[in-house]
C-alpha cells in the first residue's frame, strides 16, 4: 500500500504517462451513502441502531445513505465514532460528505483527531470540547 496523499499519487501517476481520464476515473472518491453503508455493514450494525448512537433519528440516517440529504461535519464526525474509524477514514468520509477535512491548524479539529487517535466516544470527545470553549459534536454548525 502507498503512503502517496491522493495529490502526490495523481501526480506520480500522470508523470508515468498514465491518460488523465483514468488517473480521474481512479481518484474518484465514493458516495457518501456507499462509504458509510460499507462500514455499518462491517461493523454489523442496523441502520437503526447507528442513527441511534449517532444521535440521528434512522430517517435522517436513512436521508444521508441515499444521497438525499448533505450532513454537517459534526454529523459525520458523530457517525464516524460510533463506527469506529480511524483517522484516515475520518479524514476520507468528510471528504466524501463535501466537508472540509480535520486540520492541524484549527484547535478544535486537533482536539476532534485527539479523541479519533485515542478512540474515544462521541460524549468523551463531546465533553472536552465544551470543556475547552469550543461547539461540542452536537452542535449545529
Amino acid at each position: 500500500m502507498s503512503n502517496l496523499t491522493p495529490t502526490e499519487l495523481a501526480i506520480d501517476l500522470l508523470k508515468k504517462g498514465k491518460p488523465v481520464d483514468q488517473v480521474v476515473k481512479e481518484a474518484r472518491l465514493p458516495s457518501l451513502g456507499a462509504y458509510l453503508f460499507d462500514f455499518i455493514c462491517k461493523k454489523k450494525l442496523s441502520v437503526q441502531v447507528t442513527a441511534e448512537l449517532a444521535g440521528l433519528n434512522r430517517a435522517t440516517l436513512h436521508k444521508i445513505l441515499n444521497g438525499d440529504m448533505n450532513p454537517r461535519p459534526n454529523v459525520l464526525l458523530r457517525l464516524s465514532r460510533v463506527l469506529k474509524m480511524n483517522l484516515d477514514e475520518t479524514q476520507k468520509l468528510l471528504k466524501c460528505g463535501n466537508c472540509a477535512m480535520l486540520s492541524g491548524g484549527r484547535p478544535r479539529d486537533i482536539h476532534i483527531m485527539d479523541g479519533i487517535l485515542h478512540d474515544r466516544c462521541i460524549a468523551d470527545i463531546d465533553e472536552s470540547l465544551t470543556a475547552k470553549g469550543f461547539p461540542g459534536l452536537f452542535t449545529q454548525r
